[in-house]
């Protein structure tokens, strides 16, 4: 994906975003995030998921959501949830469908950000003022770094999402 499509695609995105970089100012668990990540891909395009485990990522767990992204429908499923994204987004989302969330916008926002993912093969910093509404109808402050994962070092086959949710936004 080149920079005129990625931005085509981002702009329908609230707030600032950066591909393949951190934004000014991160938050400093992303920071160690995204240094983590790095680490793990050892000179290859995409580490492999199996490197980003709970002892890598023990500080942000609970703000954790994991995507299988699978060559058929549907394209990305929920591996995982942190506990503090459970209670934003709803128990029983593991083993979902992201196509299948019952919120369109909340749907559509993060099977975009999965797709810009997927195709840059590169990290995505997201921060927004006022991020998509939460199944509570609540809007809060988001800023997340959206990480592809690749078991051949090649191919995205997972996407590692962190989510820092703020307090609720006007």
């Amino acid at each position: 994906m080149n920079a005129a499509e990625l931005a085509q695609k981002m702009k329908a995105f609230p707030g600032q975003w950066a591909s393949g970089r951190l934004l000014a100012d991160p938050h400093r668990q992303l920071e160690r995030v995204l240094e983590v990540w790095r680490a793990a891909a050892a000179g290859r395009v995409l580490p492999s998921y199996r490197a980003l485990g709970a002892v890598q990522l023990k500080a942000v767990l609970p703000d954790v959501h994991i995507y299988d992204v699978r060559p058929t429908p549907p394209r990305y499923v929920v591996r995982l949830i942190g506990t503090r994204m459970t209670e934003h987004l709803g128990a029983g989302m593991t083993g979902r469908p992201v196509a299948d969330f019952p919120v369109e916008r909340l749907r559509d926002a993060i099977a975009g950000l999965l797709g810009v993912v997927e195709a840059s093969r590169a990290p995505l910093h997201l921060k927004a003022p006022r991020a998509v509404a939460l199944p509570s109808g609540e809007h809060r402050s988001l800023e997340s770094l959206w990480l592809p994962c690749g078991e051949d070092g090649e191919t995205v086959d997972r996407i590692i999402a962190v989510s820092l949710l703020g307090e609720d936004a006007l």
